[in-house]
């Protein structure tokens, strides 16, 4: 009697795509900014049980990488095909600072390795150097980290909300320091205080300067 073989068991076709519950969970945090980025939320933002998500998304921080990329790559601006490395650099900067101040979360989970989603903009950084015509694998590697530390950082702060420091308060908290330092910072605040409007914008100048420096 010939042997027959049973047709292999198919379980249900997912309801959602992988592409769907990105978009679903980018607009939920762009609605709630802080919701928490969870399997369970990101569930709840497409009407389907958590486990269902495991089809499209090995853990967490897989869907808060392809989250971030999704998100980061909406905010960068279009950039024209003769732009410089110069305009490109800035270009992303400020994309990623734009981020921080919309979804403070993503980035604080992006910078703190909880998620590798950064490993798609160290890409496209390293994409740009190397047009720009660095071909050193190590001078790229340090472009990359000299550009992503400096704008992860001023987001972080930024997600951190040490933005909202009024001038009032940090001249109160001089109390605190020896005579000689309150005195050294009193005259500093104003100064600092004044970088608030622009600061971010300094830091983008301040780190291409740098950077055309270093290459050469």
């Amino acid at each position: 009697m010939p042997r027959t073989t049973a047709a292999p068991r198919r379980g249900r076709p997912p309801k959602f795509s992988r592409d769907q519950i990105v978009e679903a969970v980018a607009e939920m945090l762009l609605a709630d900014p802080t919701t928490p980025l969870t399997i369970a939320r990101a569930a709840e933002a497409v009407g389907a049980k958590p486990m269902s998500l495991y089809r499209h998304f090995a853990d967490r921080d897989d869907l808060v990488a392809a989250v971030a990329q999704r998100l980061f790559a909406e905010t960068r601006q279009p950039i024209a095909a003769d732009a410089s490395w110069q305009e490109e650099v800035a270009s992303w900067m400020r994309a990623v600072y734009r981020m921080a101040q919309r979804v403070p979360q993503l980035v604080q989970l992006s910078a703190s390795g909880e998620s590798a989603g950064w490993l798609v903009d160290s890409a496209h950084l390293a994409a740009m150097f190397e047009r720009a015509g660095v071909q050193d694998d190590r001078r790229v590697a340090e472009a990359i980290f000299w550009v992503s530390t400096t704008t992860l950082g001023h987001a972080l702060i930024y997600a951190a909300g040490e933005h909202t420091l009024t001038l009032e308060r940090l001249q109160h908290s001089l109390e605190w320091l020896e005579e000689a330092d309150a005195a050294r910072i009193g005259r500093l605040l104003p100064h600092l205080d004044a970088l608030r409007e622009d600061g971010f914008e300094r830091v983008v100048t301040l780190t291409i300067e740098a950077l055309e420096r270093r290459f050469g």
